[in-house]
Order: C-alpha cells, then structure tokens, then sequence
C-alpha cells in the first residue's frame, strides 16, 4: 500500500501508526482518515500483529481535522464549507468507527498537541500514554462546530458527563497532569524515559492471550449499554469461548509450572 500521510511498520507482533503531516502538526486531512482505515483494515486481518500504536511525528499527536487542507484536497483553498465539513466527517468517522472497534488492543502515544478529532484520535483507542509535553483541547466550539470523531460519545464515558461539558464548552487546553487526574491518559512518563516506558507497555502487551483480550475488549465495550444480567451472560460466553483455547491451556500449565506463559493466539 503506498501511504502518502501515515509511516506504517511492523515489529514483531506490533503494528506502529505514526501520523506525518508535521508541517500541520499533522492536522487529520481526508486522504490521512481513508490511508488509517485502509492501515486499520489490514492490521485487524494480520494474526501477526497483537497490539496496534499510534503517535504523531516531530514531537505533536495530531492537531485536529485540517480544515484549511493543501491543494490535493477537494476543499476550497478558503478553508471548509458546511458540505465539506460534512465530508471529512463521514471519512474521519469511518476511521474512529474503525479505530474505536478494533478487536486488538490500541495504544496512543501523545506528545504535544492533541487537539479537536486529534484528541478524539487519541481517545478511541484502549490506552493513552502521555509525556510531559502533551496538551488536550476538545476545540470546537471555539471554532463554532460541534464536537466530532466520536467526542460526544466517548468523553462522557471516560471522564463523566459533568466534566465532559467543561471540556467540550470551554474549548480550553488540558495539560499532560490534568488530563491524567480527570481520567484521559493512563500515564504519564517522564521525557528521558518515555520511549523506553512506552515500549516496555506495548511488548507486555503483545505477550497477553490475544483472543483473551479481544473478548475483554468488547466485553467492556459493551458493557455500558446492558445490565449487569447481561453482562455476565456475555461473561458466561466469552469464557467459553477462551476455555476452547490452546492459550487457556498454557495460561494454566505456566501457573502450575510457575513461569511466564508463552501465548500463540490458538
């Protein structure tokens, strides 16, 4: 696949994501949604791969659509209009709808901006690590649209709808420290050890029950919108479903034998 917005690698059983539109603090243009759908797509279909990253290039994650696109773009150089607003959101929202029910787990890796769909980015996958330089903003309505890329959807969840309307009515930049104390970022690691921490996150990652973590993943997925009665019935189903497995089988000879279990994905 030739990608003109995204630098895409494999390292062991970790597919890397990283944003490259620097020149806009790799602002989320149209061709940037569609290339991390199609990237998505072929990750989710790699039994190779066991946990997905995504970060931004040269020091920012991503600061939101790019609603002023370059001369690719079918937008008007003037900046976006009501219909292609609606445009990159119908793209952009492909890619959270994507990102968000990946069935492995995802990690963000934010340093600098993380802004409007960047934040939103940020948010739809399992676990956000930040660095000291990571900043939050749900801008839009200081640019007078509605919240996008799953926002409404998503900030409730994590950090409760009081402090979900702060944000969102705000507009105002949340730092690395209060992102962490409201419930957007996991962790945050300080700069000469963030590479290494995050790293040493995703490998654990990859050496976790695979199909184990998928049915968590969507066992927690789903979970807010049913009854506790349903969610153990769902429970019920997903054990089932991992008792079936060689990993199961491992995950138990590894206790009795008091090692690391060494998981296949089978």
């Amino acid at each position: 696949m030739a990608l003109e917005t995204l630098l895409v690698e494999k390292t062991n059983a970790i597919g890397r994501i990283e944003l490259r539109r620097p020149a806009k603090r790799n602002a989320i243009s149209p061709a940037m949604a569609a290339e991390l759908s199609e990237v998505l797509a072929e990750f989710e279909s790699d039994s190779e791969i066991r946990v997905v990253s995504m970060r931004g290039a040269e020091g920012n994650f991503c600061s939101g659509g790019d609603l002023a696109p370059d001369a690719k773009s079918a937008a008007p150089k003037g900046g976006a209009t009501s219909t292609t607003l609606d445009l990159m959101n119908r793209v952009f929202g492909e890619a959270i709808r994507r990102l968000h029910g990946f069935p492995k787990p995802t990690v963000a890796i934010v340093e600098g901006v993380a802004a409007g769909a960047g934040a939103n980015l940020a948010l739809a996958c399992d676990l956000v690590y930040a660095s000291p330089t990571a900043r939050f903003c749900e801008i839009f309505v200081k640019r007078g649209i509605a919240l996008d890329c799953g926002g409404s959807w998503l900030l409730p969840r994590l950090i409760g709808m009081q402090k979900a309307k702060e944000l969102a009515f705000f507009g105002d930049w949340v730092s690395a420290e209060h992102a962490q104390s409201i419930g957007l970022v996991n962790a945050i690691f300080e700069t000469d050890l963030f590479e290494a921490a995050v790293e040493e996150k995703l490998q654990i990652l990859a050496t976790r029950a695979p199909i184990a973590l998928t049915q968590i993943k969507q066992s927690l997925h789903r979970a807010s919108a049913i009854s506790m009665n349903e969610a153990i019935e769902i429970e019920a189903l997903a054990q089932a479903t991992c008792a079936a497995t060689e990993d199961f089988a491992e995950g138990m000879r590894a206790f009795m034998e008091k090692r690391d279990p060494k998981f296949t994905g089978c």
